[in-house]
């Protein structure tokens, strides 16, 4: 989507709603070496799941096994990149990569959802929900979203909350 996302403190709360009373926060995954080793080992079960579309798009998880910690380390390593675990009451539940985007040449989005995840026990609980609007208000800006269009659960997922968080105001493009 693109939109401008106000700027406020990313703090945690219970959800409401009628969902599970749950405390979502979320937290940068560069500083404790036991989440990166937690995303690492999710990163293979997310991988899976996008491997599973058959859209060609993402390739099966055992083909890039061997690039996986390369591509991880970049995460932590690139200044523009702001990786972070979900916690669901406490416990990790997820992980996200907001990547910013270059200053020149100006392509529109200030900031991107490069990778989100939410591990299956933790679904439809409204963790990755509450969990991506910390982090939309987290970042002031205009975002960009990118999804498989195959993948119809996650684009409901996201026009749901992307509506939420900009009262309807985004722009979706294929």
């Amino acid at each position: 989507f693109s939109g401008a996302v106000g700027r406020s403190i990313g703090v945690s709360a219970p959800l409401a709603g009628g969902l599970a009373n749950v405390t979502v926060t979320v937290r940068d995954a560069r500083v404790s070496d036991d989440d990166r080793a937690w995303i690492r080992a999710a990163y293979r079960d997310y991988l899976s799941e996008l491997s599973a579309s058959r859209s060609g798009i993402f390739p099966v998880s055992a083909e890039w096994r061997s690039r996986d910690d390369e591509f991880l380390a970049g995460w932590f390593r690139d200044p523009a990149a702001h990786p972070f675990v979900i916690l669901a009451d406490g416990a990790r539940a997820g992980f996200a990569l907001v990547a910013r985007q270059p200053a020149w040449p100006r392509g529109g989005a200030d900031f991107r959802m490069s990778e989100f995840f939410v591990t299956p026990a933790a679904r439809r609980r409204g963790v990755g929900a509450h969990a991506a609007m910390l982090l939309f208000s987290r970042f002031e800006g205009e975002w960009e979203v990118l999804e498989d269009a195959g993948n119809r659960p996650a684009l409901a997922f996201w026009r749901r909350v992307i509506g939420a968080q900009t009262a309807g105001r985004f722009q979706e493009s294929r």
